[in-house]
């Protein structure tokens, strides 16, 4: 008797060990498993560069998109050629390209195949801009003739970018407002304009801090984007591409076509970068001494710059870099159409992704199916040594957890037959 006693003691022990080791496991597993996904499909951005795996299959996804926009029961070409007559007639040039490079996927078979002959048929050029002149060969004459017109007129589609109580900005014959400097021609075809800006002068800072100060109302965020901007001009510290990203930021903006949700998100990552409270307290005293102006601007600019939080201006640049790859990779215009789809910084990784995919492709197809156009990043998973060694680590849990379960099996059977 003593000894069943002292056995069923054994397993009790036993078996409160092994549940002990099976929960742990459970545990490690689960958190476990949500580091490797997050690893694996995580969105931090490298650098700019995504894994050509996923551009090539978010590419695939932009393609069939653009197959599915085509109304039932229309003449493709027919379509395809009054979508870029609307984009042109509407000045969204990046928008009318991304349509014409989008032919072979919206045009009929037959369309495709005499398209794609005269693609091989050009000399010089990228892909894309191959693809852009044998394009225009299957548009109506007065669509083309239009296009045309609108690449070698020196405009900018920028002109969108606006609000019922703003002056619009354009280069022929409306004015910009006072201290911001206007958007240079954008070449259709190509890259971000050297003199694209939104960021202003010092002078204009100095004279927008001054009412800050004396308690008017005024978009801090927008103001202290552009001293920011100013800041890293006046230190030649920056690139093109980081102004061109603050431009597109301040446009956004000022035009209300950022999502309430990224909105907060930005004030956040601003605020961290260049503390409202810090700001506003060095500035009442830069604004408060009689000053020659060149003085007064040196002052306002030191303000913002001993407010500064290095930390969070990192931060901050880091979300600013994947703007400036969208507006590279599309145009200032079609950054802020992609931009105003985001309602978080995760949503900004993948507009960057399908813009590297498809370029001006992707404002086209933004206008045409709208936040939808998020879902048609394939972020892809991203090996690495780390990644693998957390997979084999997982095996080797589920492994554990499996001889647990078979030991507790094959524990319970002799105690079930004792009892009986």
């Amino acid at each position: 008797m003593a000894r069943y006693h002292r056995r069923r003691e054994a397993d009790q022990k036993g078996t409160w060990r092994q549940a002990l080791v099976f929960n742990s496991l459970l545990l490690i597993l689960a958190v476990l498993a949500c580091r490797v996904l997050v690893n694996a499909y995580g969105l931090q951005r490298l650098d700019g560069v995504t894994d050509i795996q996923a551009r090539e299959e978010t590419r695939r996804e932009i393609d069939q998109a653009f197959e599915t926009i085509v109304p039932d029961g229309m003449p493709s070409r027919a379509y395809w050629a009054d979508q870029i007559a609307d984009e042109l007639g509407a000045r969204d040039f990046s928008a009318a390209r991304g349509y014409l490079l989008a032919a072979p996927a919206m045009l009929s078979r037959d369309d495709r195949r005499a398209l794609l002959a005269a693609v091989a048929a050009e000399e010089g050029g990228t892909e894309d801009e191959r693809l852009s002149r044998a394009g225009l060969l299957f548009l109506p004459n007065d669509v083309r003739a239009n296009y045309q017109r609108a690449i070698e007129r020196p405009t900018v589609a920028i002109d969108q970018i606006q609000t019922g109580d703003e002056p619009p900005l354009s280069m022929e014959t409306d004015e910009v407002p006072a201290g911001e400097t206007a958007a240079s021609p954008v070449p259709v075809d190509g890259g971000l304009p050297a003199g694209f800006s939104m960021i202003g002068d010092v002078a204009d800072l100095v004279r927008r801090s001054q009412q800050w100060v004396n308690g008017e109302p005024l978009d801090t965020m927008q103001l202290r984007l552009s001293a920011i901007g100013l800041l890293k001009l006046a230190n030649a510290e920056t690139e093109p591409a980081y102004l061109a990203a603050i431009s597109v930021l301040r446009a956004a903006g000022r035009a209300g076509r950022l999502d309430d949700a990224y909105a907060d998100y930005l004030r956040g990552r601003v605020e961290l970068a260049l503390p409202e409270a810090d700001a506003l307290e060095g500035l009442r005293t830069a604004v408060s001494t009689v000053v020659p102006p060149s003085v007064r601007q040196q002052q306002v600019l030191g303000a913002y710059a001993r407010a500064i939080n290095a930390e969070g201006l990192e931060r901050l640049e880091r979300d600013l870099a994947s703007i400036a790859h969208i507006a590279a990779e599309t145009s200032p215009s079609g950054a802020v159409t992609l931009i105003e789809l985001a309602q978080s910084p995760e949503d900004v990784r993948k507009l960057e992704l399908v813009a590297q995919s498809g370029s001006d492709r992707a404002v086209a197809l933004a206008k045409a199916i709208g936040p939808q156009l998020t879902g048609l990043a394939q972020m892809g998973i991203r090996w690495s040594t780390s990644l693998i060694l957390q997979i084999a680590g997982l095996i080797a849990i589920f492994t554990a957890i499996c001889w647990s379960v078979a030991s507790a099996f094959f524990r319970l059977r002799p105690a079930r037959q004792r009892w009986a």
